[in-house]
């Protein structure tokens, strides 16, 4: 402790001897006054291709314009979590949470998907689905909806501007997690990649993620939403998972019987066609 006021004073003196540099220097003027420039002409082609890259993940929750992008990397990407552990979901197992609805769920072939950078929209950037898987998927959704409409209604998500979701029906008792997610259970992201947003059982979480199916979201078990939109968005549990787009008919099957686990779970409805 005794050299830090010596070590100040050297780095006071350094400054101050480049300073008389730059001042002495016939050109000096002109080098500081095209700092700046030089500054931006690094930054702006960086930005720009982040935020080319952020408009390419296609409109979600944030909005789908500069601020949005400036939105998401400057208040929501410094929250990002953890999204493959399973400790969470293990924790609750181990006190009690034991209940499942995924009896059978094979392991998913190939790696993940790599996904986007930024926390919202959480979208993948490959592995995305033919045009006719992605219909063959919205049409089984419509189907699914349609057949559990005594307990499920389709209305516009609450967390996603630009699709429709899966919301508890107002004549069913909500459970806590219906409570807390404002009735909403799922949605398909049918406006880019086609991955689905769900909220399961904490043993259905692990299921999911160590056999390759989906990664939490990454702001899970925060409040973030909740306080930015002054009560209006849900606290986002950490059983709310994305589940990777299906890339064929098979993986289809599997998806669809993720998504009715969920509705399974959220109304606690064991009548799900």
């Amino acid at each position: 402790m005794s050299q830090l006021p010596t070590l100040i004073n050297k780095s006071r003196d350094a400054l101050l001897h480049c300073h008389t540099l730059l001042s002495s220097h016939p050109r000096a003027r002109y080098i500081l006054a095209a700092l700046p420039a030089t500054i931006l002409a690094l930054f702006i082609p960086s930005a720009y291709r982040d935020y080319q890259s952020y408009l390419a993940l296609g409109p979600g929750g944030p909005p789908y314009n500069v601020l949005g992008w400036l939105g998401v990397k400057l208040v929501f990407n410094p929250f990002k979590r953890d999204m493959l552990g399973t400790e969470v979901y293990d924790r609750k197992i181990a006190l009690g949470e034991r209940a499942g609805f995924l009896d059978d769920l094979p392991v998913r072939e190939g790696k993940r998907p790599r996904m986007g950078s930024f926390a919202v929209p959480q979208r993948q950037v490959e592995q995305v689905p033919s045009q006719e898987i992605q219909d063959n998927l919205m049409t089984e959704y419509a189907a699914f909806l349609t057949r559990n409409k005594h307990i499920i209604d389709r209305v516009p998500s609450i967390l996603e501007k630009y699709t429709d979701a899966a919301h508890v029906c107002h004549d069913i008792k909500l459970t806590p997690v219906a409570a807390q997610m404002k009735r909403e259970i799922c949605h398909v992201h049918g406006t880019s990649d086609h991955s689905v947003h769900v909220t399961l059982a904490p043993a259905d979480c692990k299921r999911v993620i160590e056999s390759g199916w989906g990664q939490r979201f990454p702001l899970a078990g925060t409040s973030l939403f909740r306080y930015l939109t002054l009560g209006r968005l849900p606290v986002i549990p950490m059983e709310y998972i994305l589940i990777y787009a299906p890339r064929t008919e098979e993986e289809i099957r599997v998806v669809m019987g993720i998504v009715k686990a969920s509705v399974q779970y959220v109304t606690g409805e064991r009548d799900v066609q």
